[in-house]
């Protein structure tokens, strides 16, 4: 399956999203379910006094570690399939592990730094969280952490971030809307509910990354023309006529 990359509309962007997780549903919504189906079963044995703590441990540990490597898993293997690229949850799963170190130092940053600007007046830390919005692409598809992953991230979504702050607004909301349909629908059901709530979440989780990915190549087609330096190697890797 091949996509256009270019410079794209806000609707654009959301509607490349939705068909980057119709087309590779499996791989993309199974990276997300490795986390997010066991998040829902833990968090719904917390409500039962006798698995209280152990669930609560075990959402603990998913927290910290499981979701970093599936969230880079998950930006990985939408940015592989969008440039035409063939995926695999354990590759993707493997390429988030190789990196999950520098990663989670990079995170680090990021969390102290939203947490200071959003106890001064809540304004500086809402500014921070879109001026880094393409913090994920940078670090999995560029290999660039730290400052200078933020930094990047910055100086891309300068002048953009109002776009960003809409494509992450909707996003979220669909991932909202669908959790709370699921949640609704089978929370009767003992165990099977937080089930499909946990599938439902994998694949908020991978619309939204998508959207998030679709929009880091949007702003580097804009500042960067990377749309006409993919097509340079595109056809460059086309065998020449004898």
């Amino acid at each position: 399956m091949s996509y256009e990359i270019r410079a794209m509309s806000l609707g654009e962007i959301l509607d490349t999203g939705f068909r980057l997780v119709r087309d590779e549903f499996v791989p993309l919504v199974g990276i997300a379910a490795t986390v997010q189906v066991p998040v829902a079963v833990l968090g719904a044995l917390t409500q039962k006094g006798e698995f209280f703590l152990p669930a609560l441990f075990g959402l603990l540990i998913l927290g910290l570690a499981g979701s970093p490597i599936v969230l880079a898993a998950t930006t990985f293997a939408v940015g592989e399939v969008y440039l035409g690229r063939s995926i695999t949850v354990g590759g993707s799963l493997r390429a988030a592990i190789g990196i999950i170190l520098p990663l989670a130092g990079t995170m680090l940053l990021y969390y102290v730094a939203v947490l200071l600007g959003l106890l001064l007046l809540i304004v500086p830390g809402i500014f921070l969280v879109l001026s880094w919005l393409l913090a994920w692409p940078i670090m999995v598809l560029e290999g660039v952490f730290g400052p200078a992953a933020l930094g990047r991230s910055y100086e891309l979504m300068r002048g953009h971030r109002l776009r960003g702050l809409g494509a992450t607004v909707v996003s979220w909301l669909i991932l909202a809307i669908v959790t709370n349909i699921f949640q609704l629908v089978f929370s009767f059901v003992p165990m099977v509910g937080p089930v499909f709530s946990g599938l439902a979440s994998a694949v908020g989780t991978a619309y939204v990354s998508a959207v998030i990915v679709v929009l880091y190549f949007d702003v580097r087609c804009r500042k960067e023309a990377f749309d006409l330096e993919h097509l340079a190697q595109l056809v460059a890797a086309q065998p020449a006529l004898a």
